[in-house]
């Protein structure tokens, strides 16, 4: 009789550790690409840091994250197109992109086999750019898992009108950039405390 209030007392002790948050860490190597009238040009930003929790919420995990991108480590490795850009994002004031997912299932990341053929995870990404608020569908492919580290491409759209971005236009406007660009991330984390 004695044993079962000390089973439970000892039970209450440890729910603090068991519903514990995960803590991970890791940085995103990011290719993006855009289109013009005249030909397509890509860019990298590396190194990304970002931060992800992973919490039980209800019925099942849920996945948080964030991240700021310099939009002046953004390259093409063209200097008057990488201006243009950085003005386009009104660099000076608007340094950073802010990169948040909230709350995501973690069953709707991962990608699976259905019908026999590999079908990408999903991710809601908010973007904030240039002060404006939105959200992006990503999806989320070649995760792989081992031990405490983790790594996975994520893709998704992005458009220029939604975020009331300005693309920067060539000889008097004949060459202009098209509204989206494609953003592809390769993401490596790894579990803090491990």
């Amino acid at each position: 009789m004695t044993m079962r209030p000390a089973v439970f007392f000892l039970a209450f002790l440890l729910v603090p550790f068991v519903l514990r948050a995960e803590s991970w860490t890791g940085a995103a190597d990011v290719k993006f690409k855009g289109y013009s009238t005249l030909h397509d040009f890509e860019g990298t930003v590396n190194q990304v840091p970002l931060s992800v929790t992973v919490d039980q919420g209800k019925g099942e995990r849920v996945v948080s994250a964030t991240s700021d991108v310099d939009v002046t480590r953004m390259s093409t490795k063209e200097a008057d197109r990488d201006k243009g850009m950085w003005k386009m994002f009104d660099a000076a004031k608007h340094k950073l992109i802010n990169v948040q997912v909230n709350n995501a299932k973690e069953s709707a990341l991962r990608p699976h086999r259905e019908q026999g053929r590999e079908v990408p995870g999903s991710m809601q990404v908010v973007l904030t750019i240039v002060g404006t608020r939105g959200t992006v569908s990503g999806a989320v492919t070649n995760l792989s898992e081992a031990d405490d580290k983790v790594s996975f491409d994520l893709a998704f759209p992005v458009s220029l009108k939604v975020f009331a971005l300005k693309p920067p236009s060539a000889m008097l406007g004949v060459v202009s950039v098209k509204d989206t660009v494609d953003v592809n991330a390769h993401i490596t984390l790894k579990r803090k405390g491990r």
